[in-house]
């Protein structure tokens, strides 16, 4: 079953290699690299990162389908700002900068990350049922 995806012209994560958050260091995707997953196009900055993907997509798309993931604990599907993410329990993450008048959404999602965690996990399950 797909998932929904937070793409934009058919790319995902805003074009960012979502390979490099893991490694602490996020990059800009290259067309030259990309692989297609779910229907979305990720872009990657190295043959390497590509790889590493292919391999196991499910270990490095990011959680609710690239929306914000304090949004989505609100029910909500809005676009992130890729500068603002986090890497937790080995998941992907982003978040908006500007959310419901929080300066940086992401700043919220670390105080109480499982029970937002949670909240979010129900509602995306929704979104895809």
């Amino acid at each position: 079953m797909k998932m929904n995806q937070n793409l934009e012209n058919g790319i995902a994560a805003q074009g960012f290699d979502v390979v490099s958050f893991f490694n602490g260091s996020p990059k800009k995707g290259n067309e030259a690299y990309n692989s297609n997953y779910n229907g979305g196009k990720y872009l990657f900055a190295s043959l390497k990162d590509k790889e590493k993907f292919e391999g196991s997509p499910e270990s490095y798309v990011p959680q609710y389908g690239g929306f914000c993931a304090i949004a989505m604990s609100e029910d909500k599907a809005l676009n992130p700002n890729p500068k603002s993410w986090e890497v937790r329990d080995g998941k992907l993450y982003f978040f908006t900068r500007k959310l419901f008048g929080i300066i940086d959404a992401k700043r919220q999602w670390v105080k109480k990350p499982e029970e937002l965690r949670d909240l979010a996990d129900t509602a995306w399950a929704k979104m895809n049922a």
